[in-house]
């Protein structure tokens, strides 16, 4: 009973410093966005303040803030519903047609992981600036969707291994085509699979910096590259940097807890019962 309570005891431990080293920087970075730089510059930290709205309007009215959410936004939904879409059919295709390779190609994908992401700049870069897209969104859509594509795949296949086989028999003897399988059988039960790779994808795209920084302009600037710029040569701007971090962790934030449902779910729970 004393190695079990001791174990127990551990396990609370770590999972508390785990959760102190996650919550303190972020909790950190919403209180600045609400302290005048007085107290933020403080040499012990003010626990208790007056919280002000400047850095916020600062950030917002004054600043491009707005036009920088309005450009992830884009940047992230449509490299999101691209990504997803190849990677569901290419995913479908490796393993459900019988492809005597599948393995070796979804293995495959994954090298491409293994190439440093700032190897990847400066060809992409010469290859935007050569079709005349570079300084436009559509830049930077591209770039997200191929860096995602390979890892998307390789994950959509795994959840797709567990689709049992039976139901896709049984579809098929019931007179359904390949595809319609795949709309009426196979997606339906690896919603929580497409969920993850949804809300994966956001995340990347909405924080990605590099590509966003080399393939963008002033006007298609996301809200990384804008968060970037409070950040001077010799200063930091920390009030309006917290305050824009800060509304740029909210929409992620609000979108794990509209979508942890389809997440927490079991990909084939109930769909053979033996």
């Amino acid at each position: 009973m004393t190695r079990s309570r001791l174990v127990t005891v551990a396990k609370w431990v770590a999972v508390i410093l785990f959760a102190l080293w996650t919550v303190i920087p972020i909790a950190i970075v919403v209180s600045n966005a609400f302290k005048t730089p007085l107290d933020i510059f403080t040499e012990r930290p003010k626990l208790i303040f007056k919280p002000t709205l400047d850095n916020f309007e600062q950030a917002f009215v004054r600043g491009d803030f707005l036009k920088y959410f309005v450009n992830s936004t884009v940047v992230a939904l449509v490299s999101t519903v691209l990504v997803l879409t190849l990677a569901t059919f290419a995913a479908y295709a490796l393993t459900s047609f019988g492809f005597r390779w599948a393995n070796w190609v979804a293995n495959g994908f994954l090298v491409g992981r293994l190439v440093p992401v700032i190897a990847m700049v400066l060809p992409l870069f010469v290859i935007m600036n050569m079709i005349g897209i570079r300084g436009t969104l559509l830049a930077p859509i591209i770039a997200h969707a191929a860096l995602q594509l390979p890892f998307m795949v390789w994950l959509l296949m795994g959840f797709m291994r567990d689709v049992p086989e039976e139901l896709q028999q049984a579809a098929l003897v019931d007179g359904a085509t390949k595809m319609q399988t795949f709309w009426r059988i196979v997606l339906p039960v690896i919603v929580p699979g497409v969920a993850a790779a949804f809300i994966l994808s956001m995340q990347y795209s909405w924080n990605e910096l590099l590509f966003s920084l080399q393939l963008t302009s002033f006007d298609t600037y996301t809200l990384p590259v804008g968060i970037a710029g409070f950040v001077g040569a010799v200063s930091v701007n920390a009030g309006q940097s917290s305050a824009a971090a800060t509304a740029t962790m909210v929409p992620m934030i609000v979108l794990g807890f509209f979508i942890q449902k389809y997440l927490a779910a079991g990909t084939t729970a109930g769909a053979v019962k033996g």
